[in-house]
């Protein structure tokens, strides 16, 4: 009787053993998937500023991500407030980032960790409001605008003959420099996951 519960003791560790193994690393449409969801974007981005080595209170990261819903001081949130972000992240969101695979959600504790894969993300989101556009949209029109003002250089339109083709060469060099360093400075510092301060599409 003694061997028998001790041989489903063998089995049961070899089992979870395998489970463990067999966690693959999350894919791209994983990973995007979990960051279509606005809550679990900001409950990892949360995470990732924290950089703990520890489990973290689910209650002190639905805090602060119902502050950032709601524009406001997480010390200023009431009750029904930050229980409603708790139990949506408790009963679904903190799961499903569990499942696949970038934290490890310890739902009886109410605790949660990044996975080694989850510190890996990093990937940025870009963000419009009502008085931007996209990047994408932006470089595409300053691609037509350039290649507009060529054409009209090299037809000698006026008043674009009025400066050398040159000049007209450098001026559109320029603003693809320009652009491009904006870009690179806003995907660095303002775009990315667990960045400091607020989510990308939270206003200062």
């Amino acid at each position: 009787m003694h061997d028998h519960k001790s041989t489903n003791g063998a089995e049961f560790q070899a089992v979870s053993n395998d489970t463990v193994e067999s966690i693959e690393e999350p894919t791209r449409d994983d990973v995007f998937e979990v960051l279509s969801n606005r809550r679990r974007r900001y409950a990892l981005h949360h995470l990732k500023q924290l950089d703990s080595t520890e489990p973290v209170d689910l209650s002190l990261v639905s805090t602060q991500v119902a502050a950032w819903e709601l524009g406001s001081d997480p010390q200023s949130l009431s009750y029904d407030d930050r229980k409603n972000v708790h139990t949506s992240l408790y009963q679904f969101h903190a799961p499903k980032m569990d499942e696949m695979g970038l934290i490890h959600y310890d739902k009886r504790g109410g605790t949660v960790e990044l996975t080694e894969y989850g510190r890996e993300i990093d990937v940025y989101l870009e963000t419009v409001s009502g008085r931007q556009i996209p990047w994408s949209i932006y470089f595409f029109l300053l691609s037509l605008g350039a290649t507009v003002l060529a054409t009209a250089v090299w037809l000698d339109l006026a008043p674009f003959s009025l400066f050398s083709d040159v000049a007209w060469t450098e001026f559109i060099a320029i603003s693809f420099l320009f652009s491009s360093s904006v870009f690179a400075y806003y995907n660095r510092y303002s775009m990315r996951v667990g960045n400091d301060g607020p989510p990308p599409e939270v206003d200062d």
